[in-house]
C-alpha cells in the first residue's frame, strides 16, 4: 500500500482535516499556484524607495516599461485614474482620497521630493455674483428682455457652471448693454484666465437658452453687449465641481468617471472629468455608498448594506438594482476582474459577476477564521487573475501583516503568505504587481531568492499500515518532510521519542512527528515502529515538489 501526495491545491480550514479532499491541505504557505505541483514564490524585488508612512503607490510614465520611474505615493488611500485621451502625452491623471479631488500630469507631478510634486484642484469654481445690466441707445420701436450670465474658463479650456442670472433688462431690440459686476476669479490652483459672457436671445427667462456673446480676460470687471452675432448655446450651466469629499474614483465606460460622496454614487459628465452635476447621483436605499467595482459595462456599487448593480450608457440614464450580497467592510480591498468583483464582507470574501453571486471562502474558512484575519484591515489587488489580499493578524504589539491568494473562478483552496504589505498596484503595461514594504516598492515574484513554502496535508486515515519508505520527487533538494502519526498515548509518545530522539518529536496532542530530509530522488527509510491509523504530511521547500510518496516497501515508491 502507498499514500501519494501529488496535487497541492491550497488550503481549507472550514472542514475537519479528515474530511478534506486529498488534494487540499490545512495549510498552504508561500505556495505559488498555477502548475499543479508545489512550488514557492520568488521573493519580491526592491525597485524603488519612497517616503515612509505611505498607503498608496501609483506609477506614472506607464507608456514606457520601467520599475523605477515614476512612483507617485500618498499617505492616504488614494484612487487614481488616467485620463481618457490616448493622445495626451502629458499623462493627465485624476485622483481622490488626498483631500479634495485633484489632477496632475507629468509636467507637474515629477521632480525632486515626494511625488506628485504639484497638482491642481479638479474642477472649475462657478462665479457667484450676478452681472448688472444697463441699456443705452437704440432706435427700434420694439423692446425685449435680456438676461446675462458668465462663466470662468481655465488655461486648459475647462469651463465652469454659470453665475447667478442677472436681473431682467427691458430694452430696445437694437440697444447696447453695459455689463458690469463681473467678479474676479477665486484664488487657488485653477489658473482661470478668461471669462465667457452669455446672453439670452429672447426675453423669457424660464425657457430661453443662453448664447455665447464674447470672451474677456479674467479680472476685467465689465464689458458690453454690442449686438454682435450670438454663438453656441451655454452647455455648462450645471457643471458643478466634484464634491470635496469625493473618494474611490473609478473609470467607467463611455468616458465616464464615478466616485463616492456623502454616502451616494456620483458620476461626471462623459468626457468631462471636472464636471459633476448634482443630478448625476444614485443614493443606495437604506445604506451608504463605500466603494465601486466594474466588469464590462456593469458597475457594482458596494455599500454598508446590499450592493447595487448599476448599468446605463450615460449618467442621466443609469439604472440601479439592489442585489443580494454582503456589505463591504474594506473599500481598499474591492477588486475588479474582467468577469466580476470581489470584496471583503463580514462572513468572508464575496463575489458578484457573470457567474452570479457567491461567497468565495465558503468551505475554505469559517466565519471565525475570517474574522481572525481582521477583514477591515484588508487591501487587495489582482495578480494573474487571482485575488491577492493583505491583512493584519493579531492584536496590538503582536499584530503582523499576512496575505492570501484566491482564484475567484475556481476557489478550491486558499494560498496564504507569511508576509503582508501595506499597498499594492498592478501595472497593466508590464503585467506585473508591485507591493509597498515600508519605504520600498517591490516587484512581486521577481527576486532571485525563493520563499520557504510549506504545505500541510489533510489527515489521512490509513489503518495500521506500516509505512516503511518515503520518496520525494522534486526539482531540487533538500526537501524537509514531516510526518505526524497517531493517535498514541502519552506513554507511547514518550517511548517513541526516547527511542529515536534524532528523528521523532512531540508536536502536541496525541501525535508523534518524524522530521526527515530528502536529499535526492531515491527513496529513504522511515523510522521503525512508527505505525498508526492516521497520518498527516508536511512539506517544506525552497524548490518545486511534484510528489511525496509513503509506501510499505521500497518497490511501491516507484
Amino acid at each position: 500500500m502507498k499514500l501519494t501526495l501529488g496535487v497541492f491545491a491550497g488550503a481549507a480550514r472550514a472542514l475537519h482535516p479528515k474530511l478534506l479532499a486529498d488534494t487540499v491541505g490545512v495549510q498552504s504557505l508561500n505556495q505559488k499556484p498555477g502548475r499543479g505541483d508545489f512550488q514557492p514564490w520568488r521573493q519580491p524585488l526592491a525597485v524603488a524607495t519612497v517616503p515612509a508612512t505611505r498607503q498608496t503607490i501609483y506609477r506614472m510614465g506607464r507608456d514606457v516599461k520601467s520599475d523605477a520611474n515614476y512612483w507617485l505615493t500618498w499617505s492616504t488611500r488614494v484612487h487614481a485614474v488616467r485620463g481618457f485621451d490616448s493622445q495626451d502625452t502629458t499623462e493627465r491623471t485624476y485622483y481622490t482620497g488626498d483631500g479634495f479631488p485633484k489632477w496632475t500630469d507629468n509636467t507637474m507631478a515629477l521632480g525632486a521630493g515626494p511625488m506628485p510634486v504639484a497638482w491642481r484642484q479638479l474642477g472649475v469654481p462657478a462665479p457667484v455674483s450676478a452681472p448688472i445690466l444697463a441699456a443705452s441707445g437704440g432706435v427700434s420701436t420694439s423692446t425685449e428682455s435680456r438676461y446675462v450670465v458668465y462663466t470662468f474658463v481655465t488655461d486648459k479650456g475647462e469651463e465652469s457652471a454659470q453665475s447667478a442670472i442677472s436681473l431682467e433688462c427691458v430694452c430696445k431690440k437694437d440697444a447696447t448693454l453695459a455689463i458690469s459686476n463681473i467678479e474676479a476669479p477665486p484664488s487657488g490652483s485653477f489658473v482661470i484666465n478668461r471669462v465667457r459672457i452669455y446672453v439670452t436671445v429672447s426675453g423669457d427667462r424660464g425657457d430661453t437658452e443662453f448664447f455665447f456673446l464674447r470672451e474677456i480676460a479674467a479680472g476685467v470687471t465689465s464689458t458690453t453687449d454690442d449686438l454682435r452675432a450670438r454663438g453656441r448655446v451655454l452647455e455648462t450651466a450645471n457643471w458643478l465641481m466634484p464634491p470635496a469629499d469625493l473618494k474611490h474614483l473609478t473609470g467607467l465606460w463611455a468616458g465616464m468617471l464615478a466616485g463616492v460622496s456623502a454616502g451616494a454614487f456620483r458620476f461626471c459628465v462623459p468626457e468631462v472629468p471636472y464636471a459633476w452635476p448634482i443630478a448625476n447621483e444614485i443614493l443606495p436605499p437604506d445604506a451608504f455608498a463605500l466603494a465601486i467595482g466594474t466588469w464590462g459595462q456593469k458597475m457594482l456599487g458596494l455599500t454598508t448594506g446590499r450592493p447595487l448593480l448599476i448599468t446605463g450608457s450615460s449618467p442621466d440614464s443609469m439604472d440601479s438594482l439592489p442585489i443580494e450580497g454582503q456589505a463591504c467592510v474594506a473599500p481598499a480591498a474591492a477588486v475588479s476582474f474582467g468577469h466580476g468583483v470581489a470584496w471583503p464582507g463580514e462572513d468572508g470574501l464575496s463575489y458578484i459577476g457573470d457567474a452570479g453571486a457567491k461567497l468565495l471562502t465558503d468551505g475554505l474558512l469559517t466565519r471565525d477564521d475570517w474574522q481572525a484575519m481582521h477583514p477591515a484591515t484588508m487591501v487587495a489587488g489582482e495578480y494573474e487573475g487571482a485575488y491577492l489580499c493583505f491583512y493584519t493578524e493579531g492584536e496590538g504589539g503582536a499584530a503582523v501583516r499576512r496575505g492570501f491568494l484566491l482564484d475567484p473562478l475556481n476557489p478550491a483552496g486558499i494560498f496564504f503568505l507569511d508576509k503582508g504589505y501595506d499597498a499594492c498596484w498592478f501595472d497593466k503595461l508590464q503585467d506585473c504587481l508591485y507591493v509597498l514594504d515600508g519605504t520600498d516598492v517591490k516587484k512581486w515574484d521577481a527576486g532571485t531568492a525563493l520563499m520557504t513554502a510549506v504545505f500541510r496535508s489533510k489527515e489521512f486515515v490509513t489503518g495500521y499500515v506500516n509505512f516503511a519508505w518515503a520518496k520525494v520527487t522534486a526539482d531540487s533538494y533538500p526537501v524537509t518532510l514531516k510526518i505526524d502519526a497517531g493517535p498514541f498515548t502519552s506513554d507511547q509518545i514518550d517511548a517513541l521519542v526516547a527511542y529515536r530522539p534524532d528523528v521523532l518529536s512531540k508536536p502536541g496532542g496525541d501525535k508523534v512527528r518524524a522530521t526527515l530530509t530528502a536529499t535526492g530522488e531515491d527513496a529513504f527509510p522511515l523510522p521503525a515502529g512508527f505505525t498508526a491509523p492516521e497520518c498527516q504530511l508536511q512539506v517544506e521547500t525552497t524548490g518545486a515538489v511534484q510528489a511525496v510518496v509513503l509506501a510499505t516497501s521500497v518497490g511501491e515508491t516507484v
